[in-house]
Protein backbone atom coordinates (compact mmCIF):
# COMPACT_ATOMS: atom_id res chain seq x y z
CA UNK A 1 0.00 0.00 0.00
CA UNK A 2 2.62 2.57 1.10
CA UNK A 3 5.06 1.19 -1.46
CA UNK A 4 2.61 2.14 -4.22
CA UNK A 5 2.16 5.60 -2.71
CA UNK A 6 5.93 6.14 -2.71
CA UNK A 7 6.13 5.21 -6.40
CA UNK A 8 3.19 7.49 -7.31
CA UNK A 9 4.65 10.42 -5.38
CA UNK A 10 8.02 9.98 -7.08
CA UNK A 11 6.33 9.92 -10.50
CA UNK A 12 4.11 12.92 -9.81
CA UNK A 13 6.68 15.26 -8.26
CA UNK A 14 10.04 14.06 -9.54
CA UNK A 15 11.39 13.59 -6.02
CA UNK A 16 13.52 10.57 -5.20
CA UNK A 17 12.65 7.65 -2.93
CA UNK A 18 14.14 9.05 0.27
CA UNK A 19 12.29 12.34 -0.18
CA UNK A 20 9.03 10.57 -1.07
CA UNK A 21 9.12 8.33 2.01
CA UNK A 22 9.86 11.24 4.33
CA UNK A 23 7.15 13.40 2.71
CA UNK A 24 4.55 10.67 3.19
CA UNK A 25 5.56 10.23 6.81
CA UNK A 26 5.23 13.98 7.44
CA UNK A 27 1.82 13.97 5.77
CA UNK A 28 0.51 10.94 7.69
CA UNK A 29 0.69 8.88 4.47
CA UNK A 30 -1.95 11.00 2.73
CA UNK A 31 -0.84 10.98 -0.91
CA UNK A 32 -2.80 14.05 -2.06
CA UNK A 33 -1.42 16.18 0.78
CA UNK A 34 2.10 14.97 0.08
CA UNK A 35 1.86 15.87 -3.63
CA UNK A 36 0.76 19.40 -2.79
CA UNK A 37 3.26 19.85 0.01
CA UNK A 38 6.46 18.45 -1.53
CA UNK A 39 7.77 21.74 -3.03
CA UNK A 40 7.86 23.41 0.40
CA UNK A 41 7.75 20.50 2.81
CA UNK A 42 11.48 20.24 3.47
CA UNK A 43 12.15 23.93 4.11
CA UNK A 44 11.77 23.23 7.82
CA UNK A 45 13.38 19.81 8.16
CA UNK A 46 16.94 19.25 9.37
CA UNK A 47 18.71 15.93 9.85
CA UNK A 48 21.60 15.19 12.18
CA UNK A 49 23.61 12.01 11.72
CA UNK A 50 26.71 10.80 13.46
CA UNK A 51 28.71 8.09 15.14
CA UNK A 52 30.09 7.52 18.62
CA UNK A 53 32.49 5.29 20.48
CA UNK A 54 33.19 4.53 24.12
CA UNK A 55 36.73 3.19 24.08
CA UNK A 56 36.76 1.94 27.66
CA UNK A 57 33.57 -0.12 27.14
CA UNK A 58 34.59 -1.13 23.57
CA UNK A 59 31.24 0.18 22.29
CA UNK A 60 30.67 1.72 18.87
CA UNK A 61 27.56 3.16 17.31
CA UNK A 62 25.64 5.28 14.81
CA UNK A 63 22.79 7.72 15.43
CA UNK A 64 20.36 9.81 13.38
CA UNK A 65 17.75 12.43 14.30
CA UNK A 66 15.13 14.12 12.06
CA UNK A 67 13.78 17.46 13.35
CA UNK A 68 10.84 19.65 12.30
CA UNK A 69 12.15 23.19 12.84
CA UNK A 70 8.84 25.00 12.33
CA UNK A 71 6.99 22.92 14.92
CA UNK A 72 10.12 22.47 17.08
CA UNK A 73 9.50 18.76 17.29
CA UNK A 74 11.61 15.62 16.95
CA UNK A 75 10.22 13.48 14.12
CA UNK A 76 12.33 10.41 14.81
CA UNK A 77 15.54 9.29 16.50
CA UNK A 78 17.39 6.11 15.58
CA UNK A 79 20.58 4.57 16.96
CA UNK A 80 22.61 1.37 17.12
CA UNK A 81 25.22 0.45 19.74
CA UNK A 82 27.53 -2.47 19.07
CA UNK A 83 30.70 -4.17 20.23
CA UNK A 84 31.68 -4.50 16.56
CA UNK A 85 34.21 -1.75 15.61
CA UNK A 86 33.19 -2.03 11.94
CA UNK A 87 30.07 -0.03 12.86
CA UNK A 88 32.22 3.00 13.66
CA UNK A 89 33.91 2.76 10.26
CA UNK A 90 30.69 3.95 8.56
CA UNK A 91 31.14 7.16 6.57
CA UNK A 92 29.17 10.27 7.57
CA UNK A 93 29.38 12.00 4.20
CA UNK A 94 26.85 9.72 2.51
CA UNK A 95 23.23 10.77 1.93
CA UNK A 96 21.15 10.59 5.14
CA UNK A 97 18.77 8.02 3.60
CA UNK A 98 21.65 5.65 2.81
CA UNK A 99 23.12 6.36 6.25
CA UNK A 100 19.84 5.35 7.91
CA UNK A 101 19.83 2.14 5.88
CA UNK A 102 23.38 1.45 7.06
CA UNK A 103 22.28 2.01 10.65
CA UNK A 104 19.46 -0.51 10.33
CA UNK A 105 21.80 -3.02 8.67
CA UNK A 106 24.26 -2.72 11.57
CA UNK A 107 21.47 -3.70 13.97
CA UNK A 108 21.49 -7.15 12.40
CA UNK A 109 25.22 -7.67 12.79
CA UNK A 110 26.74 -9.89 15.45
CA UNK A 111 27.75 -7.92 18.53
CA UNK A 112 24.81 -5.50 18.51
CA UNK A 113 23.67 -4.46 22.01
CA UNK A 114 19.93 -4.07 21.49
CA UNK A 115 19.12 -2.80 24.98
CA UNK A 116 21.90 -0.20 24.81
CA UNK A 117 20.72 0.85 21.33
CA UNK A 118 17.28 1.57 22.78
CA UNK A 119 18.88 3.47 25.68
CA UNK A 120 20.77 5.68 23.21
CA UNK A 121 17.57 6.33 21.23
CA UNK A 122 15.83 7.34 24.46
CA UNK A 123 18.76 9.66 25.29
CA UNK A 124 18.52 11.29 21.85
CA UNK A 125 14.78 11.83 22.26
CA UNK A 126 15.28 13.31 25.74
CA UNK A 127 17.82 15.83 24.43
CA UNK A 128 15.93 16.95 21.32
CA UNK A 129 12.59 17.08 23.18
CA UNK A 130 13.95 19.11 26.09
CA UNK A 131 13.38 22.89 26.47
CA UNK A 132 17.17 23.36 26.46
CA UNK A 133 17.31 22.00 22.89
CA UNK A 134 15.90 25.20 21.33
CA UNK A 135 19.27 25.93 19.72
CA UNK A 136 18.82 22.86 17.50
CA UNK A 137 15.59 24.34 16.09
CA UNK A 138 17.08 27.64 14.89
CA UNK A 139 16.44 27.81 11.15
CA UNK A 140 19.46 28.45 8.97
CA UNK A 141 22.00 27.65 11.67
CA UNK A 142 25.03 25.52 10.89
CA UNK A 143 26.26 23.41 13.78
CA UNK A 144 29.80 22.62 14.92
CA UNK A 145 31.29 20.19 17.43
CA UNK A 146 30.61 22.22 20.57
CA UNK A 147 26.90 22.45 19.80
CA UNK A 148 26.58 18.71 20.44
CA UNK A 149 27.98 18.74 23.99
CA UNK A 150 24.56 18.05 25.51
CA UNK A 151 24.08 15.13 23.13
CA UNK A 152 27.54 13.77 23.94
CA UNK A 153 26.79 13.93 27.66
CA UNK A 154 23.43 12.16 27.25
CA UNK A 155 24.93 9.31 25.20
CA UNK A 156 27.81 8.98 27.69
CA UNK A 157 25.31 8.61 30.51
CA UNK A 158 23.30 6.02 28.56
CA UNK A 159 26.40 3.91 27.88
CA UNK A 160 27.97 4.34 31.32
CA UNK A 161 31.22 5.90 30.11
CA UNK A 162 32.66 8.87 28.25
CA UNK A 163 32.13 8.77 24.48
CA UNK A 164 33.63 10.47 21.46
CA UNK A 165 30.78 11.73 19.26
CA UNK A 166 30.95 12.96 15.65
CA UNK A 167 28.03 14.69 13.93
CA UNK A 168 27.02 15.98 10.50
CA UNK A 169 24.05 18.12 9.48
CA UNK A 170 21.83 17.68 6.40
CA UNK A 171 19.41 20.48 5.56
CA UNK A 172 16.54 19.58 3.22
CA UNK A 173 15.19 22.45 1.14
CA UNK A 174 13.49 20.81 -1.82
CA UNK A 175 11.27 23.85 -2.42
CA UNK A 176 14.19 26.02 -3.52
CA UNK A 177 15.15 23.70 -6.35
CA UNK A 178 11.99 22.03 -7.70
CA UNK A 179 8.39 22.68 -8.52
CA UNK A 180 5.56 20.16 -8.63
CA UNK A 181 5.39 19.00 -12.22
CA UNK A 182 1.98 17.94 -13.61
CA UNK A 183 3.57 16.10 -16.53
CA UNK A 184 2.60 12.44 -16.64
CA UNK A 185 6.18 11.35 -17.36
CA UNK A 186 8.82 13.48 -15.62
CA UNK A 187 12.36 13.28 -17.01
CA UNK A 188 14.44 10.40 -15.74
CA UNK A 189 16.79 11.22 -12.91
CA UNK A 190 20.06 9.43 -12.11
CA UNK A 191 19.91 6.95 -9.26
CA UNK A 192 23.53 5.87 -9.10
CA UNK A 193 24.04 6.90 -5.48
CA UNK A 194 21.06 4.92 -4.21
CA UNK A 195 21.43 1.28 -3.31
CA UNK A 196 18.66 -1.18 -4.06
CA UNK A 197 16.41 -1.89 -1.09
CA UNK A 198 15.19 -5.32 -0.21
CA UNK A 199 11.60 -6.44 0.07
CA UNK A 200 9.47 -5.60 3.10
CA UNK A 201 9.02 -8.25 5.81
CA UNK A 202 5.62 -8.00 7.54
CA UNK A 203 5.24 -9.73 10.91
CA UNK A 204 2.16 -10.68 12.91
CA UNK A 205 1.95 -8.57 16.08
CA UNK A 206 -0.29 -7.76 19.04
CA UNK A 207 -0.69 -4.41 20.80
CA UNK A 208 -0.62 -4.14 24.56
CA UNK A 209 -4.10 -3.27 25.89
CA UNK A 210 -4.55 -0.58 28.54
CA UNK A 211 -7.89 0.35 30.16
CA UNK A 212 -6.53 3.89 30.56
CA UNK A 213 -5.10 4.02 27.06
CA UNK A 214 -6.30 5.35 23.71
CA UNK A 215 -9.01 3.64 21.60
CA UNK A 216 -7.53 2.03 18.51
CA UNK A 217 -9.85 4.06 16.27
CA UNK A 218 -8.26 7.29 17.61
CA UNK A 219 -4.68 6.30 16.84
CA UNK A 220 -2.90 8.11 14.06
CA UNK A 221 0.37 7.80 12.16
CA UNK A 222 3.29 8.78 14.35
CA UNK A 223 1.85 7.52 17.65
CA UNK A 224 4.16 5.20 19.57
CA UNK A 225 2.53 1.94 20.64
CA UNK A 226 3.69 -1.12 22.59
CA UNK A 227 3.79 -4.00 20.07
CA UNK A 228 4.64 -7.65 20.74
CA UNK A 229 5.82 -9.92 17.92
CA UNK A 230 3.71 -13.09 18.14
CA UNK A 231 4.64 -14.40 14.71
CA UNK A 232 5.58 -18.11 14.89
CA UNK A 233 7.99 -18.06 11.95
CA UNK A 234 11.68 -18.61 12.70
CA UNK A 235 12.74 -15.32 11.08
CA UNK A 236 10.16 -13.49 13.20
CA UNK A 237 11.43 -15.05 16.42
CA UNK A 238 15.00 -14.22 15.43
CA UNK A 239 14.15 -10.58 14.73
CA UNK A 240 12.11 -10.31 17.93
CA UNK A 241 15.22 -11.32 19.85
CA UNK A 242 17.38 -8.79 17.99
CA UNK A 243 14.86 -6.01 18.60
CA UNK A 244 14.65 -6.84 22.31
CA UNK A 245 11.10 -8.07 21.93
CA UNK A 246 11.57 -11.49 23.46
CA UNK A 247 12.77 -12.71 26.86
CA UNK A 248 12.63 -15.93 28.88
CA UNK A 249 8.89 -15.42 29.43
CA UNK A 250 8.04 -15.06 25.75
CA UNK A 251 7.12 -12.00 23.64
CA UNK A 252 7.91 -8.64 25.24
CA UNK A 253 6.48 -5.32 24.01
CA UNK A 254 8.57 -3.07 21.77
CA UNK A 255 7.82 0.65 21.45
CA UNK A 256 7.28 1.26 17.72
CA UNK A 257 5.73 4.07 15.63
CA UNK A 258 2.40 3.64 13.85
CA UNK A 259 3.05 3.97 10.13
CA UNK A 260 -0.42 3.58 8.60
CA UNK A 261 -4.03 2.81 9.54
CA UNK A 262 -7.23 1.76 7.78
CA UNK A 263 -10.63 1.99 9.51
CA UNK A 264 -13.51 -0.19 8.28
CA UNK A 265 -16.69 -1.54 9.94
CA UNK A 266 -15.64 -0.69 13.48
CA UNK A 267 -12.21 -2.26 13.08
CA UNK A 268 -8.76 -0.76 12.61
CA UNK A 269 -6.04 -2.37 10.48
CA UNK A 270 -2.78 -0.99 11.74
CA UNK A 271 0.87 -1.18 10.65
CA UNK A 272 3.87 -0.34 12.84
CA UNK A 273 7.47 0.09 11.73
CA UNK A 274 10.28 -1.80 13.50
CA UNK A 275 13.10 -1.01 11.07
CA UNK A 276 13.74 0.00 7.46
CA UNK A 277 12.64 -3.38 6.09
CA UNK A 278 10.53 -4.83 8.91
CA UNK A 279 6.92 -3.92 9.78
CA UNK A 280 4.15 -5.44 11.87
CA UNK A 281 0.43 -5.72 11.03
CA UNK A 282 -2.57 -6.24 13.32
CA UNK A 283 -6.36 -5.75 13.15
CA UNK A 284 -8.14 -4.50 16.26
CA UNK A 285 -11.67 -3.56 17.33
CA UNK A 286 -11.90 0.21 17.08
CA UNK A 287 -13.07 0.55 20.69
CA UNK A 288 -10.18 -1.45 22.16
CA UNK A 289 -7.94 0.80 24.27
CA UNK A 290 -4.21 0.30 23.76
CA UNK A 291 -1.14 1.57 25.52
CA UNK A 292 0.82 4.36 23.84
CA UNK A 293 4.25 5.70 24.79
CA UNK A 294 3.91 9.31 23.67
CA UNK A 295 1.32 11.23 21.70
CA UNK A 296 2.12 14.51 19.90
CA UNK A 297 0.47 17.40 21.71
CA UNK A 298 -0.23 19.45 18.60
CA UNK A 299 -1.54 18.74 15.15
CA UNK A 300 1.16 18.43 12.45
CA UNK A 301 2.40 21.79 11.20
CA UNK A 302 1.77 20.84 7.57
CA UNK A 303 -1.95 20.51 8.32
CA UNK A 304 -2.12 24.03 9.64
CA UNK A 305 0.04 25.27 6.75
CA UNK A 306 -1.86 23.78 3.82
CA UNK A 307 -5.28 23.40 5.44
Amino acid sequence: MNKDKVALLMEETGCDRSEAELALQLCAYDLESAVQAVPRLFQHVVIFKGRFRAARESLYGLWLAVLNLKERRLLRARAVASYNPAVYASELDIHWFDFEGRLYACRLWAGTAQALSQDVEAALAAVFDSPEAKTFYEEGKRFSGGDFDSLRAAVSKALGGQVELDARQDVLDLGQFREVRPAAAPPARPRSRRGARGGLLVLHIALEPDPQGVPAEELRAGDLVHASINDARDIAQYLAKLFGGRDENGPAPIVAPVEALERTDGKVALRVRFSAGVCGDVELPGALKVRIARRPSRSPWWKRFIG
